[in-house]
């Protein structure tokens, strides 16, 4: 059975590299996503120089979205913040009442994030998915952590999650030599209340855009079953439907690509949602959320107000005299709701008269001797 999310869904606006390098623009990134609905705002933190080697080419979308031929090193070094880019947008942040954090890229950044930044939560990539040593270290810091599955299966999901429990369990004396891969599955059982607790794990397709008949947004079901983590979708598919059905899914949190322009330069500006569209995109959800209620069936304010005039009472067909057993052949059900609700004509066959009733009559509980 599918657990019903009570709690508005969190909403993320994945700001990623679309503030191209610029304390400005990022400012002005958080302040618009704050203004369309958005419960918090994510940057990616990297070291160039740790994530990527310097001949390393550009993705297909990158080359498509960028329309030149730098090669990913040289693209990413372009959009790398300061420290101190990174302190100025906390306290931006925390102006404007939006959540600030960050994805993780590397252990450096991991280190600067938890320690220096002392943020609540870090992201781990869908790229990281498989990175074991900022896995284990990711969960050695105890902090919130939200993971992405993009581009993997059920088997390297549930390595990263045996080894994030691992880093949970071990965060006072973190060996990471002493995971072995081989254990997962006992690392898992043994540690995966930490999962429950601290993690949220996210459907995601990694393309940009992501072709709808490539979302296998039922994965979503699947890994509610599965896994003990809160569970989200990362959401490239740069269209308003998606989130009204992964909100029906009852996630628990979504993350979305925003900017200001989808025509400027970068790899995400093209496949992201502009803060028109953002505040639709939250809008879809909310309404969403509301539609989908309460999981108790019950008469809802409006239908209570409805009950007299729509349902329908039991009343007499024929006059009967006092003594006269009434039967199927007297007794009918017509409106309005008012008397006896017709849910109860049988218990009122064979039941004898007190007094005369005339045809139309709206039975009374009064009207009859009791069984």
């Amino acid at each position: 059975m599918t657990k019903i999310n009570k709690r508005p869904i969190h909403i993320i606006a994945e700001i990623g590299v679309n503030h191209n390098g610029k304390l400005s623009l990022a400012k002005k990134l958080i302040k618009e996503a704050k203004k369309s609905g958005a419960n918090s705002v994510k940057f990616q933190t990297f070291n160039t120089d740790e994530i990527i080697k310097r001949n390393t080419s550009k993705a297909k979308y990158q080359i498509k979205n960028t329309n030149n031929k730098e090669s990913q090193y040289d693209m990413l070094k372009r959009y790398e913040l300061s420290n101190e880019d990174y302190k100025a947008l906390i306290v931006y942040s925390k102006k404007v009442d939006i959540e600030f954090f960050s994805t993780a890229c590397d252990i450096d950044s991991l280190t600067y994030l938890c320690k220096k930044l002392k943020l609540k939560t870090i992201k781990i990539s869908s790229t990281d998915l498989t990175n074991i040593p900022l896995l284990l270290k990711a969960g050695a810091t105890r902090k919130k952590i939200i993971i992405s599955s993009g581009m993997a299966d059920i088997y390297e999901i549930d390595i990263a999650l045996s080894a994030l429990s691992y880093g949970y369990a071990h965060a006072d004396n973190l060996d990471i030599s002493k995971f072995k891969l081989i254990k997962h599955k006992k690392y898992y059982l043994k540690n995966k209340q930490y999962l429950s607790r601290k993690v949220t794990l996210l459907h995601c397709t990694t393309e940009y855009p992501a072709p709808l008949d490539e979302l296998n947004l039922n994965v979503i079901t699947d890994f509610q079953s599965r896994y003990p983590t809160s569970i989200g979708y990362s959401d490239h598919s740069n269209n308003l439907l998606t989130p009204i059905v992964v909100t029906a899914k009852n996630i628990t949190m979504i993350e979305v690509h925003v900017t200001l322009n989808t025509t400027m330069d970068g790899p995400d500006h093209k496949c992201s949602l502009d803060m028109k569209k953002f505040s639709e995109y939250v809008d879809n959800i909310r309404k969403t959320e509301m539609m989908l209620g309460s999981p108790n069936k019950a008469p809802t304010k409006s239908e209570i107000q409805n009950i007299k005039t729509v349902r329908k009472s039991l009343v007499l067909n024929k006059s009967i005299v006092k003594g006269e057993k009434i039967t199927v052949d007297n007794l009918a059900v017509k409106r309005p709701g008012n008397g006896i609700p017709s849910i109860h004509y049988t218990d009122y066959i064979n039941v004898v008269s007190k007094k005369i009733l005339n045809k139309n009559h709206f039975l009374k509980k009064e009207d009859v001797k009791k069984k």
